[in-house]
């Protein structure tokens, strides 16, 4: 599980890097429950935010193996606008 969050972060950290043209970047790992709840959020210009669906296929790769990496782990992962503006990836996953 140690693992395919690190995987996870690092893709996370590579799209931002790509695409976000953020300037900060906040991860955060919490217990909560029976889960471990991971967010990687950006300041940057928003998944989707430029070309729609072109952005999607560009990045599309990375998005499917991190979903892969949560799924086979029993978890879910979520997609969409972070507070503030910019990008949230969150990760559940059972402890």
């Amino acid at each position: 599980a140690e693992i395919a969050l690190f995987r996870i972060v690092q893709e996370a950290l590579n799209n931002v890097a790509k695409h976000a043209h953020a300037s900060r970047v906040r991860i955060t790992l919490a217990r909560s429950g029976d889960e471990f709840v991971m967010t990687i959020a950006d300041d940057g210009v928003g998944y989707g935010a430029s070309g729609g669906s072109a952005v999607r296929r560009r990045s599309g790769l990375g998005m499917v193996t991190m979903r892969e990496r949560t799924q086979a782990l029993g978890g879910t992962f979520e997609i969409g606008p972070a507070p503030g503006g910019g990008t949230q990836v969150v990760v559940r996953v059972p402890c």
